[in-house]
């Protein structure tokens, strides 16, 4: 099952995609995939609700993909790490993967140096140099 996202998907327009996944596994779907092509912004209620989604569709024995999401869309996915959650296929015009990125594809981050957790923190005196 394709649903396609248009414009946005947003806290005013979540629950229409919510309701129409759940009426599909009501039906009796188990495969979805949600198409990103004319999607240009997610915000944070959106994010929430497809992780809602994806939990209900695991709980069905199901499997949900994402596809199509440009450039930015990915990097929300990567920064958030919501990328380990979903199945992520190709950017607009790219190939797919057919797997999830997994956090060992990503370069370590060192901790900063002078703290012991890696936590930058401001010089007492307010002096700004490391």
């Amino acid at each position: 099952m394709v649903i396609g996202v248009e414009g946005q998907l947003v806290a005013g327009n979540r629950q229409q995609l919510r309701e129409a996944v759940t009426g599909e596994i009501e039906r009796g779907a188990r495969s979805f995939v949600i198409d990103f092509a004319d999607t240009g912004y997610v915000d944070s209620a959106g994010l929430g609700a497809l992780v809602s989604l994806s939990k209900r569709i695991r709980e069905a024995n199901g499997t949900l993909r994402l596809t199509n999401l440009n450039e930015d869309l990915r990097m929300l996915f990567e920064l958030t790490r919501l990328d380990t959650l979903f199945a992520l296929d190709g950017a607009k015009g790219a190939p797919t993967t057919g797997t999830p990125s997994t956090t060992a594809d990503r370069p370590a981050t060192p901790p900063s140096a002078g703290t012991t957790d890696g936590a930058e923190r401001p010089r007492a005196d307010g002096d700004a140099r490391a």
